[in-house]
């Protein structure tokens, strides 16, 4: 069972850097090991500790993503000069994002899409509501209201967010998800601490998941922090293992 969760969560990891085939091939680069060459690396357990080895030899600018049962590769990075640890978050995977049913938001919230590119779609949440609600939400989000924005802007037309904004029209919740093939990544998710424990982060990332599907994803990823996790579970998402970004800059 764990097994195929891993396997999911790693084909999802790939596939949204198939566009780069034309210069750095994807690959199953080593037993243990997948993504794109020197760029951005998965080591999902220590059974590709020697190419991992291998590849860190020549420093380059690069992302490795390492998951806890990979703890001989975790070690190794941690002690790579020019190597950074960042943030460590909860992997999960929901194999099939068909089965989470009848998760509603509670009476007096609604459920839109948020404007990410400014084209004043009617009933549409403004990108920046959407931002200045998960920043308040999240102690953990240290970068600017413009900053967020202006990633969020940037990413694909796969990308959908959402919101649920009260009877005043403020929002009180956020969620998005990213799809890729028939893999969904959800994120930002946020609920205002007020609104929080009447099952709002759940219909947030249930509205995602929904979204997802609709353009014809059926299997899901997210990180999450361990305080999380609980809430993610109950809709069926399974925990992998604590993933840790390294990153190397010239």
């Amino acid at each position: 069972m764990v097994e195929a969760a891993i396997d999911i969560y790693c084909d999802a990891f790939v596939e949204p850097n198939r566009h780069e085939l034309d210069s750095e091939p994807v690959v199953e680069i080593a037993s243990g090991i997948r993504g794109v060459a020197h760029t951005r690396l998965l080591v999902a357990d220590d059974s590709g500790y020697g190419r991992l080895v291998a590849e860190v030899a020549c420093p380059r600018p690069g992302v490795v993503f390492v998951l806890d049962r990979a703890s001989r590769c975790d070690r190794f990075l941690h002690d790579q000069p020019g190597w950074t640890a960042h943030a460590t978050e909860l992997a999960m995977v929901l194999r099939d994002i068909r089965a989470v049913t009848g998760t509603a938001l509670p009476d007096g919230l609604d459920l839109r899409c948020v404007d990410r590119v400014g084209s004043g779609a009617p009933d549409a949440v403004p990108l920046k509501d959407a931002v200045d609600a998960a920043i308040a939400s999240d102690p953990g989000i240290t970068d600017s209201a413009d900053r967020v924005a202006a990633y969020l802007s940037g990413l694909p037309p796969s990308v959908r967010l959402f919101a649920a904004v009260d009877e005043t029209g403020i929002v009180r919740a956020t969620s998005a998800c990213h799809v890729f093939g028939e893999y969904t990544q959800v994120f930002f998710v946020s609920t205002e601490p007020d609104w929080r424990r009447r099952g709002i982060g759940s219909a947030m990332t249930a509205g995602a998941l929904r979204g997802a599907a609709s353009l014809g994803a059926r299997s899901a990823l997210l990180h999450s922090t361990a305080d999380g996790a609980s809430l993610y579970k109950r809709l069926g998402f399974e925990a992998l293992g604590m993933l840790t970004r390294y990153s190397y800059a010239d």
